[in-house]
């Protein structure tokens, strides 16, 4: 019987040591804890994530620069392009049968004649003619002056008056002459470049002045990106710009091309509701004038900002907020009033501080988490 009464204390004493060593908490606590989600502990990394997805971030102000997309197009510098034009009336032939838009061209290449052919007006050739007979005579008429003045046979008025009219024509002649000849008014390229416009056909009748072809030099290029007006305040911070064109997947910057932003616009084109920002940078082979492209503007480099993922903000009737983790391990929601974003991560003006602890990504699992901790309990 002793025996029995012994064992029977001893089965007591073991359950009462269970469950002193296991107590049951009557208390929940208003914050989801970190350690519900996540089997690592903190620690003094920048970054730790757990199996479940989520990520912890340790705030440190860095160098930071945003960025606004856009699109736009890339044209030719306007001090690049050359604009071929006739230098007097007549008809108007092609040097090559491989005058097109794209075609290289050489500095001094002959690219059109220009001449009266059989036209009873606007003739370069019987023009020049016309003037090269009057110059011969108003040559004679000034040599023979010049002897009667000094002999005191002329007057000096009536000199100078022979002398006005040899010049002239002399004048005349020369201008004439410099560009054309027997053939016809003779029109060349000023310097190497490629075709990119022919607005004449073979054949047709020009006057003095109108254009015949451009020609694209290739010095520079721009880059002209067009931004929503609602971004006017900013244009002023922007600096640079990276882009992309459809054909290629390579991402050109113009900080990488010599570039630098030229101007932007203070009000919206006739055809456009949008500000362009104008980027002048080097000629580069891989890049076709009108082109179009996909813009990210740059803005100017901040040292020491606070910024967070774009994946840790959380948005609540149009607020913005954050999860804070504590020395406690628990998330704590934190709303943030912030800046400009570069795509990737958002400026915080307010509401977070640096060394603090934030949820870079699996926000929305802290969310859930919450949501399903606060709802009540089912009751049968």
């Amino acid at each position: 019987m002793k025996s029995l009464l012994f064992f029977v204390f001893i089965a007591v004493c073991a359950g009462l040591s269970r469950c002193s060593s296991n107590p049951e908490h009557d208390h929940d606590h208003d914050h989801v804890s970190s350690g519900e989600l996540s089997d690592s502990q903190p620690s003094d990394h920048s970054m730790n994530e757990d199996s479940t997805g989520i990520r912890l971030s340790l705030l440190r102000k860095q160098p930071f620069a945003f960025t606004v997309r856009s699109g736009g197009r890339i044209i030719a510098d306007n001090k690049d392009v050359v604009i071929i034009t006739a230098k007097s009336s007549g008809l108007v032939r092609f040097s090559t049968d491989y005058l097109y838009p794209g075609v290289t061209v050489s500095g001094g290449q002959t690219l059109f004649t220009v001449s009266g052919e059989n036209l009873a007006d606007d003739n370069t050739e019987l023009r020049l003619l016309q003037i090269k007979a009057d110059l011969d005579k108003a040559s004679v008429n000034f040599e023979r002056a010049k002897k009667l003045v000094t002999e005191n046979i002329v007057t000096e008025e009536h000199y100078l008056s022979i002398k006005n009219e040899y010049e002239k024509a002399l004048n005349e002649y020369d201008n004439l002459s410099a560009t054309s000849g027997t053939g016809g008014n003779i029109i060349k390229g000023s310097d190497k470049g490629y075709i990119r416009d022919i607005y004449v056909t073979e054949g047709q009748k020009v006057t003095p002045g109108q254009p015949l072809a451009s020609i694209i030099i290739g010095r520079n290029l721009i880059l002209r990106a067009d931004v929503s007006p609602d971004n006017l305040a900013i244009l002023p911070e922007i600096e640079s710009a990276n882009f992309k064109v459809g054909y290629s997947d390579r991402i050109y910057k113009t900080s990488e091309l010599n570039g630098r932003k030229i101007s932007y616009g203070k009000s919206t084109g006739e055809n456009s509701f949008y500000i362009p920002v104008y980027f002048r940078m080097d000629h580069d082979p891989g890049l076709i004038e009108g082109t179009f492209t996909e813009v990210y503007l740059i803005g100017k480099e901040i040292n020491d900002a606070l910024v967070v993922p774009n994946t840790a903000l959380m948005e609540e009737f149009g607020k913005l907020y954050v999860y804070v983790a504590d020395e406690h391990d628990h998330f704590i929601k934190r709303y943030v009033i912030t800046g400009n974003s570069d795509g990737e991560k958002t400026m915080i003006l307010s509401g977070l501080s640096e060394n603090e602890r934030i949820v870079a990504s699996g926000a929305y699992l802290v969310k859930l988490s919450r949501m399903s901790a606060s709802a009540p309990a089912h009751n049968h």
